[in-house]
């Protein structure tokens, strides 16, 4: 079962996306998914400590796992 707690970002994506030669191309992947679901970046916003943040914390990895599923159920990289 996957941990929820506070990720970085990058550290999140690259989670979702291992194949990906690095995480800063992984959270570019992950941030345009997202942002293709206006309510879903709505809600994270809404769950972000501030706009700026830097990491996922542990309600908006919840509110991914539940949207995209537990990391590595991605084949689509």
């Amino acid at each position: 079962m996957f941990e929820v707690r506070i990720y970085g970002k990058s550290e999140f994506a690259w989670l979702m996306f291992p194949k990906m030669k690095n995480p800063r191309a992984a959270q570019d992947k992950l941030l345009r998914w997202i942002k293709k679901d206006k309510r879903l970046h709505k809600r994270l916003l809404k769950l972000a400590n501030s706009r700026d943040d830097n990491t996922y914390n542990s309600d908006q990895v919840r509110l991914l796992l539940k949207k995209y599923g537990e990391p590595g159920e991605y084949d689509d990289y």
